[in-house]
């Protein structure tokens, strides 16, 4: 479950972008090149998903800064998002069994028409806002909880659009065939309009398959060291905040858990060896503050205070990848504060785990270039019109070419030759 393209228009540095997405992606750049901004259209989609459209317009700025700067009103804002997440459920019950729908690949794309500068107003209006989601259909059968695939009848697709409020709902479909829209969507669901300014996004019918989860679940970690040094009060949440502030908390229930602590110690004593043990120490005032042992002081704990930056980075870093569960985790340059010599575990560890979820990173270390492979590194420069550019690097000649003068890639980023 991942998000396999982007693209948009007329957002921020960008005119036009359109991306492909694997695994693991690095992203590099000089400052000033865009990566920020590419981030914040990750942004953009979560605030949609958990706070609405209106409230996501308002958190970039407003239209003004949403939109180019150069461009302006004078072109829509676009985005589309294509995932290959996966999602199976029963149709319709016929005499020949159960034919259900598996579908394979969501696209979700809208487009908003922006005004200029105005008051009063939301400075914007929804011109194109379509679901799209190719499926297979097949026949099924039911054992015990499970439904299971019996037999295949053909592909098709289901199309969701919205104008004006009103949703239509096309379905392709074979023939033979005999599911109906209202099999799929509940007949309520079809005859309610949707409010002005709200998208299909934040609606109902995006429970199949819920698309929506993956947008609102995005974690865009950019790790302050200074924060987990202070106590954090008890009542925090109990998923590692995007600056690591809560990290004490994190650290409490998972060593509380003996497999989990048994887990985190191998993870963090394989980067930092002198470890010999991770605690977390509980205050009168109701305040948590993690310490550690290490193995020159046996019969000491250093509190959290006195610990490096690079180990609360390392820790904060492992806890993000192999105890946080949501499918697409973005680390801002996880490699400060790091000494070189551990960046080729470090980018392992992000390898090993985007095998079970997305992870994009942004970085400006030529050590992470070095380690992270050619096809997983995204470009960003910016043009001669100042507009930002995401390319591939393992699709530039000029890049091939200089690799095959045994000049690494990481030295081509630091001599700036990328961009040639």
């Amino acid at each position: 479950m991942s998000i396999k393209r982007i693209r948009v228009t007329n957002f921020k540095s960008f005119e036009k972008l359109e991306v492909d997405f694997g695994k693991f992606n690095v992203l590099i750049g000089a400052n000033a090149s865009g990566k920020t901004n590419f981030v914040q259209i990750f942004e953009f989609l979560r605030d949609i998903a958990n706070s609405g459209l209106n409230n996501a317009v308002s958190m970039q700025g407003g239209v003004e800064y949403l939109r180019n700067i150069n461009i302006g009103a004078s072109e829509n804002f676009s985005l589309k998002v294509v995932s290959d997440q996966e999602f199976t459920f029963p149709g319709r019950r016929t005499k020949e069994g159960l034919i259900g729908i598996k579908t394979y690949e969501t696209t979700y794309e809208f487009a908003l028409k922006l005004k200029g500068k105005q008051k009063g107003g939301l400075g914007f209006e929804i011109v194109q806002d379509n679901l799209i989601q190719k499926c297979e259909f097949a026949r099924f059968k039911r054992q015990k909880e499970k439904i299971e695939e019996k037999e295949k009848i053909g592909q098709g697709e289901i199309i969701l659009s919205c104008v004006n409020g009103k949703v239509k709902i096309d379905l392709h479909k074979p023939e033979e065939v005999p599911i109906k829209e209202e099999d799929i969507y509940p007949l309520f669901l079809i005859e309610e309009k949707i409010p002005a300014s709200t998208l299909l996004l934040q609606s109902p019918f995006f429970f199949i398959p819920p698309l929506k989860e993956i947008f609102s679940e995005i974690l865009i970690y950019d790790f302050d060291p200074k924060l987990p040094k202070k106590a954090t009060p008890i009542t925090g949440k109990v998923e590692l905040e995007e600056d690591g502030s809560n990290l004490s908390i994190i650290l409490k229930n998972i060593t509380e858990n003996k497999d989990k602590r048994r887990k985190l110690f191998n993870l963090v004593k394989d980067l930092l060896p002198f470890i010999s043990n991770l605690d977390v120490e509980k205050f009168a005032d109701k305040s948590l503050l993690f310490k550690l042992q290490e193995t020159y002081f046996k019969n000491q704990y250093l509190p959290a205070s006195l610990i490096s930056d690079g180990t609360i980075n390392i820790t904060a870093l492992i806890v993000a990848l192999y105890f946080e569960k949501k499918p697409l985790t973005i680390i801002e340059e996880p490699e400060r504060n790091i000494h070189p010599y551990l960046i080729s575990k470090v980018v392992d560890m992000m390898k090993d785990v985007s095998q079970k979820k997305q992870i994009i990173v942004t970085t400006h270390n030529p050590e992470i270039v070095k380690y992270a492979g050619l096809d997983n590194i995204l470009f960003v420069s910016r043009n001669e019109k100042g507009f930002s550019i995401v390319s591939r690097l393992i699709d530039k000649e000029e890049v091939k070419t200089f690799l095959k003068n045994e000049i690494g890639i990481e030295e081509l980023y630091v001599q700036n030759l990328l961009g040639v």
